[in-house]
């Protein structure tokens, strides 16, 4: 059997979200600390950072999920590559938190925006077929793989070195080891190379048989039950993993632990978070998507009462594994529901009208570190964070199995 192309192009998103996530957005949480001493600032002028952040992703998403649909992918996370290492450089730069948050509200935002996530499952979902769902959890693999190896690596490295010239060290190793891989080998599909497409399973021809898709347009996407159903069950999902991961390392030192022992558990969670996503992304072509995500949501809702616990350091590594495993659920349960529903065609499109929604989950590291600054602890942040995966939850009873699927008639013009 020969070697489909394609687990080339997989290979290398996976390498660019690690990296760049990895020396990041994953080590966000692991920075604060050293930013909030060295400038004498409270967490919450640099938790800021991560909310600005999330928001300008959110929305330059339906813009960039359009982008990724008609140009070039491979140029447009070049730029991507080149834009989060500038970023990354200039943070050795600063001389106050206010530009801290300016450089990851700006470069680093745009940068990961389209070397990120999207990129990668919009890849996926245009080189696979018959294997899409799987295709598209390995994709996403990559974030989580940088927050399991990259948080000890970057705390060693400032520890070594300070944070300053760390950050020089990472953006030279983020442009080197990822902008001539992605230029070389990234190809939108296997059209652009004239290859046969990845062949489509018994189950992929079943799923097609039940439901034609049609030439979906941001106003049909818009009126389709299906998309709030999504947007209401998995926000809040999210929005619950975001206040805590980009919070364990203040979690941590509250409770007594060093630096590098809190980097483990950033790890731990990263590293089940790859794991949750070939789970699911596996899972996700044969199991009902509504109980895959009801499994999600449980786990998730255990481990951030584990955490409200404030329990001894093993049972907080538990709580991390827990947290990672079921975030890593979200992307894949996504995809899954977007690539089944409204069709690979306009995966880049209707991924990026989620992003939007997705703002909501920028405030969550703030508010949390916020109520910490305020309330001495981190309790009744993690008690609101569970309260918004219970609603969440009943709204997934209505999103409806694929065989009772009629996909809309679209007016002429639409």
């Amino acid at each position: 059997m020969r070697w489909y192309y394609g687990w080339n192009v997989i290979a290398i998103a996976i390498a660019f979200q690690a990296i760049l996530f990895g020396f990041t957005i994953s080590s966000y949480t692991l920075w604060v600390n050293v930013w909030a001493e060295s400038f004498r600032a409270p967490l919450t002028d640099f938790m800021i950072g991560i909310t600005i952040f999330i928001m300008i992703q959110g929305g330059l998403a339906p813009f960039a999920g359009k982008a990724m649909d008609k140009f070039s992918i491979r140029l447009l996370v070049t730029i991507g590559v080149i834009g989060s290492a500038a970023g990354i450089a200039l943070i050795s730069l600063v001389t106050a938190p206010w530009q801290i948050v300016a450089l990851y509200s700006t470069l680093i935002a745009f940068g990961t925006l389209l070397a990120g996530p999207l990129a990668a499952q919009t890849l996926a979902a245009k080189w696979f077929r018959g294997r899409r769902g799987f295709a598209i959890g390995i994709s996403t693999v990559g974030t989580s793989l940088g927050a399991t190896l990259m948080p000890p690596v970057v705390t060693k490295l400032f520890l070594e070195y300070g944070w300053r010239d760390t950050h020089l060290i990472l953006a030279a190793a983020a442009l080197l080891l990822v902008g001539p891989p992605v230029w070389w080998i990234i190809r939108n599909g296997p059209e652009e190379m004239g290859i046969e497409p990845d062949p489509e399973s018994h189950i992929s021809v079943a799923r097609a048989a039940t439901a034609a898709f049609p030439e979906w347009t941001t106003a049909t996407i818009l009126r389709e039950p299906t998309f709030w159903i999504m947007v209401i069950s998995l926000v809040p999902m999210a929005t619950a993993l975001t206040g805590v991961m980009h919070n364990l390392a203040p979690l941590a030192k509250d409770s007594g632990i060093d630096p590098l022992r809190a980097s483990y558990l950033v790890s731990a969670a990263g590293g089940c978070a790859a794991l949750g996503k070939i789970f699911f992304g596996l899972v996700t072509d044969r199991v009902d998507l509504r109980r895959l995500y009801w499994g999600a949501n449980l786990t998730l809702f255990v481990a951030i009462w584990v955490f409200a616990l404030q329990p001894a350091y093993p049972i907080l590594l538990v709580a991390s594994v827990l947290l990672g495993f079921a975030g890593g659920g979200f992307l894949p349960l996504l995809a899954a529901i977007i690539s089944t529903r409204f069709g690979p065609g306009s995966f880049g499109r209707v991924m990026g009208l989620v992003g939007p929604f997705t703002v909501l989950t920028a405030f969550a590291p703030s508010a949390a570190s916020h109520i910490r600054d305020l309330s001495g602890t981190f309790e009744t942040a993690l008690i609101a964070l569970l309260a918004i995966l219970v609603p969440a939850a009943l709204v997934m009873v209505m999103l409806k199995p694929l065989a009772a699927i009629v996909p809309p008639k679209l007016a002429p013009g639409e």
